[in-house]
């Protein structure tokens, strides 16, 4: 028998109801006029008319992105069509910035890891590891935790917490545990959520703001400087354990788990390995491209091109019929891959044009006299940006002023870019922040106080071990 729909009133007065539904489009209006009305101001002292027009540009940029009411690549297309029709450079320029190899190197990592979930093997991986090591309560969520931060190691970050949810819901769901009240499901999905951003900040491949920085660096630069693969991973690497261990403390010690009987939870777990069969020809092909795209990226990475080693990877995997691309297209992300074409677009500009000098300058110069002192600036702007828009938009807006004073204040512009980077990763405190941490919070199980309140311990965690990089560990390796 057919049930009639569901009807809801809403009662509220109607100018509520009204502005509820149209505040999207007043704020996205009310952005837009301010742009027109500064765009037809006179340009301050020191600035170009037509760097003042990209500075007007790059605050609407920051406005939509930091505010997303609308998507950031829809925000990024808008930039790259707005360059040329304000007269700021040529079409033909800004469409080149956009065929760079940051970007084809985040198309062929997103392809190779679709190719691992639709053909299984990372399902297997994942279930095979949380069933064999979780037992018991405690080593069922490290379990979790630990694969999550392996997964995102070679996976984006995204890609890893999106293949978990379904496995820790099942899990939450055998043993009953209630939304919002149960310590230890708040456990599972804190670990879910903070294992995959710890683990996407150890390499190159956990998402796509190295290789937007590393791009944006290059070019700042004119290609005087640039961070490897293998590199990138060597600087990074104490940070990583330190942060995993201060992620399981306060696991442990904020949330008290009620007594639980996991018996129930790797039953669950084990039917669902069967379901899977033994493991296929393609599973293996896909496995082994997998490993030698590894061994390239991390020993030739730096001679052969990390981008060109992916999209040989990717031809390999069609070559030898291991994917199709009906399989491997829902898995590629083309929303961010649209959005560094954007930022790295708007970056260019901002620095060809001298925007990004006067704006850097206006922003540090006069309160912050050491280079010490616009590091930690520069690492507690990331943190904050971070919490409130997605870390990839962090880094188009503080990376490219950054690397324009970097020659007045003495430092590194590669010391400047992982300063930039690392805090970048403290996605922790809310759930816009990055797909990982609004998964966590989708579920239910994580109320928001107890998200902010465990997201900001880590995060000023996150910060003393950068200064932990910043004043021990590059020090001692020789990189200042």
């Amino acid at each position: 028998m057919n049930q009639s729909p569901k009807i809801i009133i809403d009662r509220r007065p109607l100018w509520i109801v009204a502005f509820d539904r149209l505040r999207r489009g007043i704020v996205v209006a009310i952005l837009f006029a301010l742009f027109v009305v500064f765009l037809n101001q006179d340009a301050p002292a020191g600035l170009t008319p037509q760097a003042y027009k990209v500075l007007c540009l790059f605050g609407l940029s920051v406005a939509l992105w930091s505010t997303n009411v609308i998507p950031l690549s829809a925000t990024s297309l808008f930039v790259i069509g707005a360059v040329p029709l304000l007269g700021i450079m040529e079409d033909s320029r800004v469409y080149e910035f956009f065929g760079n190899k940051a970007v084809f190197f985040i198309l062929g990592a997103f392809i190779l890891s679709g190719a691992m979930i639709s053909c299984g093997l990372s399902v297997r991986l994942s279930l095979w590891a949380i069933e064999n090591w979780g037992h018991n309560p405690r080593k069922l969520m490290a379990s979790i935790y630990l694969f999550g931060t392996a997964g995102s190691t070679i996976m984006s970050e995204h890609a890893v917490a999106a293949m978990l949810f379904p496995i820790v819901a099942e899990i939450v769901s055998a043993l009953q545990l209630a939304p919002g009240r149960s310590q230890y499901g708040k456990q599972l999905y804190f670990a879910l959520g903070w294992g995959c951003i710890i683990g996407g900040a150890t390499t190159v491949l956990g998402g796509g703001r190295v290789p937007l920085a590393v791009e944006m660096l290059e070019k700042g630069t004119e290609n005087e400087h640039t961070l490897g693969i293998l590199q990138y991973s060597v600087l990074t690497f104490p940070m990583i354990p330190i942060l995993l261990v201060c992620g399981w403390v306060l696991l442990t010690t904020l949330f008290k788990p009620e007594a639980v009987d996991v018996s129930p939870a790797l039953e669950t777990l084990e039917r669902k390995s069967l379901s899977l069969g033994k493991i296929s020809y393609q599973e293996m092909g896909v496995g082994a491209v997998m490993a030698v795209t590894l061994v390239l990226w991390f020993g030739f990475g730096d001679t052969l091109g990390i981008a060109n080693i992916a999209l040989m990877a990717v031809f390999a995997l069609f070559v030898l019929n291991l994917i199709t691309w009906r399989a491997v297209e829902p898995h590629v992300n083309w929303a961010i891959i649209l959005m560094y074409g954007g930022a790295i677009c708007l970056g260019e500009v901002m620095a060809e044009s001298g925007a990004a000098l006067w704006l850097a300058e206006k922003v540090f110069q006069g309160w912050i006299a050491s280079p010490t002192a616009f590091l930690l600036a520069l690492a507690v702007l990331s943190v904050l940006f971070t919490t409130f828009m997605s870390n990839s938009a962090v880094i188009a807006i503080l990376l490219p002023p950054a690397l324009t004073l970097c020659p007045a204040y003495g430092v590194s512009p590669v010391v400047a870019t992982m300063t930039v980077i690392l805090p970048s990763n403290f996605a922790f405190i809310l759930p816009i922040a990055t797909p990982a941490s609004a998964l966590a919070y989708s579920s239910r199980y994580i109320p928001l106080a107890d998200m902010m309140k465990a997201g900001l311990l880590l995060s000023v965690l996150g910060m003393l071990s950068y200064m932990v990089l910043l004043w021990g560990y590059w020090p001692l390796i020789g990189f200042a």
